[in-house]
């Protein structure tokens, strides 16, 4: 029986890893094109331009509005030529001419627009043209068009613009960049896959599944418990639904066109902000608390962590940065120098990440941590809290003073809300905790209510009640508090969906800014101004904890899958399975 599975096994990998070859090798066809039916200069056309600066090659050029003859040198984020086009222009492809030939490729992407059409990601064709080249055939549907934008991503000088009325002749052929391409990625799928197959299979074998128990494992995380704390996957999920809402409506504070617009904003902003301390008192609680628990040594503590949250960090770190175009696996290029950024902190294309560099800094201090917490006695650890709060207090207010405090300590910055988390688990288990946890969430609620005042009247009092601000905290813990007060109501209401969703809740945070900035705000064209701006806010977390959740089921089961394994062998850690 187990070798009949084996070889069931074996022969799903081999036909997964041809079909991958398969598509590699379509994929990186060249193909030929050429212009048919009636040919048409689009050279004349009116020009605007936005996000170049454009210099003309003569005085007398200046007051012409064609894009011919013209030097555009990029000078904004989106850079962008559109063309108006004759009533009742039919096109079925259009051929830029270039002056020179670029020495690297130039990436272009055409957008066409039919009356009363906008710009849409779904109505575009790209395209790049090949160092050393001065030509590039575009196709479109064919069609009658109103207009053309052209996304350049680069400096250029245009010497024509052609369109045909009929659709273009298109001819694949093998080319020797298919042949370069293919040389690379057929020995990395057919490598990267095995070391998928093997990975799954030591997770496997470790955890003594079987197929259809480790399918739902992957999915769906660890079946519930009587003793797990359900309440614990809400929060989770709730941190990172509140991580993508606040990076929703932070770019659009200010731009919208009405007073009720802004106050949505500022609120969601406001709700949404508390997910930085969350999410450290999630992590406070979930790692300082130790009752019924054999203490384990410093360096077992700090390899099964860097299993869990490291080595899934260096993995999206290198994937953030290779969708941004700053570093290529294959063939290798800038893969050193990105490896050191890993070390630096957040990069330019990620800055969301600061939170989980925190959160690493927060775990070297973890196992002292926990012995100092242990040794404490309630009314102590209690004054602490208080400790803590009034150290913040001064540290964040004594500015407006004029002044700054001196004997600031690291209890007022993110190690004391690390040390929250835990002190307000604790503390709801003593007498008295439903007062307390009453007078935490009632001063949450006029937390909340002063940030979204102070924001509304000067936005550059964020400062002073966003981040980690008394402000914030107090909210953050009122937060934590409602969910802490009511964990038992929690029980018996995890499902697939909250389970799948607590699983990968860390993956989410990592990856949300790519998907909500490039896929959703930049593809889908989904912002917090559209659909009335509360459907906008509402469409673009929704939207966006989806994307996520797929990538993170996809990357996780693949690429982090492996190096967590391999990492695991190498330190000889795995000696049974550990969902996460």
């Amino acid at each position: 029986m187990n070798d009949l599975k084996k070889k069931g096994a074996y022969l799903l990998l081999g036909i997964l890893i041809l079909v991958v070859l398969g598509i590699i090798f379509y994929r990186n066809l060249s193909y030929l094109y050429e212009m048919q039916g009636n040919l048409s200069d689009l050279s004349g056309c009116q020009m605007e331009v936005s996000g170049y600066e454009v210099t003309a090659s003569t005085e007398s050029d200046g007051m012409d509005f064609s894009a011919v003859g013209k030097d555009f040198h990029v000078a904004g984020e989106d850079p962008q030529l559109i063309l108006t086009l004759p009533a009742g222009m039919q096109l079925g492809g259009i051929a830029l001419d270039f002056e020179t030939a670029v020495e690297s490729p130039l990436p272009v992407q055409v957008f066409y627009a039919k009356e009363w059409e906008s710009y849409a990601e779904k109505h575009s064709v790209k395209g790049e043209l090949r160092a050393g080249e001065t030509r590039l055939l575009l196709p479109v549907p064919q069609g009658e068009y109103c207009a053309l934008r052209l996304d350049i991503d680069g400096d250029f000088r245009l010497a024509g613009i052609t369109g045909c009325d009929g659709p273009m002749k298109v001819t694949a052929y093998v080319s020797g960049e298919t042949l370069h391409t293919c040389l690379w990625y057929f020995p990395a799928a057919i490598i990267g896959i095995s070391l998928i197959f093997w990975a799954h299979g030591v997770r496997i074998r470790a955890g003594g599944f079987t197929a259809g128990g480790y399918a739902r494992n992957i999915f769906l995380g660890a079946e519930p418990t009587e003793v797990r704390e359900v309440y614990l996957d809400y929060l989770r999920i709730l941190a990172a639904v509140f991580v993508i809402l606040a990076h929703t409506c932070s770019p659009m504070v200010g731009l919208a066109d009405t007073g009720w617009k802004n106050v949505v904003l500022v609120c969601g902003l406001s709700l949404g902000l508390c997910c930085n301390p969350l999410y450290v008192m999630l992590s406070g609680t979930l790692l300082l608390n130790t009752k019924g628990k054999r203490m384990e040594p410093v360096g077992r503590f700090y390899i099964r962590r860097a299993a869990k949250v490291i080595i899934p960090l260096a993995a999206y770190y290198l994937l953030i940065l290779h969708l941004n175009n700053e570093v290529q696996f294959l063939p290798p290029a800038n893969l050193t120098a990105s490896l050191k950024r890993i070390v630096m902190g957040a990069p330019d294309a990620g800055p969301h990440l600061w939170l989980i560099y925190t959160i690493v800094a927060l775990y070297l201090v973890t196992p002292f941590f926990r012995v100092m917490v242990q040794h404490m006695g309630d009314r102590l650890l209690f004054s602490l809290a208080g400790v803590i709060l009034v150290l913040n207090v001064l540290t964040t207010y004594l500015p407006l003073f004029g002044m700054t405090f001196g004997a600031s300590t690291f209890l007022a910055g993110w190690e004391g809300v690390f040390l929250l988390g835990y002190i307000l688990t604790r503390q709801n288990t003593l007498a008295g905790a439903p007062r307390r946890n009453r007078m935490i969430v009632l001063a949450a609620a006029v937390s909340y209510a002063v940030m979204v005042a102070a924001v509304l009247r000067d936005v550059s009092w964020m400062n002073y009640v966003y981040s980690g601000t008394p402000t914030m905290v107090v909210a953050a813990c009122g937060i934590f508090t409602l969910f802490l007060a009511n964990k038992g109501k929690f029980r018996g209401k995890s499902n697939a969906l909250v389970r799948l969703c607590a699983k990968y809740s860390y993956s989410i945070i990592l990856i949300h800014w790519y998907a909500l900035f490039v896929v959703v705000q930049g593809k889908l064209h989904i912002t917090a101004l559209r659909f009335g701006c509360i459907g906008g806010i509402a469409a673009s977390v929704l939207v966006t904890f989806a994307v996520c959740l797929v990538m993170a089921v996809v990357f996780d089961n693949t690429v982090v899958i492996v190096c967590s394994v391999i990492f695991d062998k190498l330190t000889g850690r795995l000696s049974g399975y550990e969902s996460r």
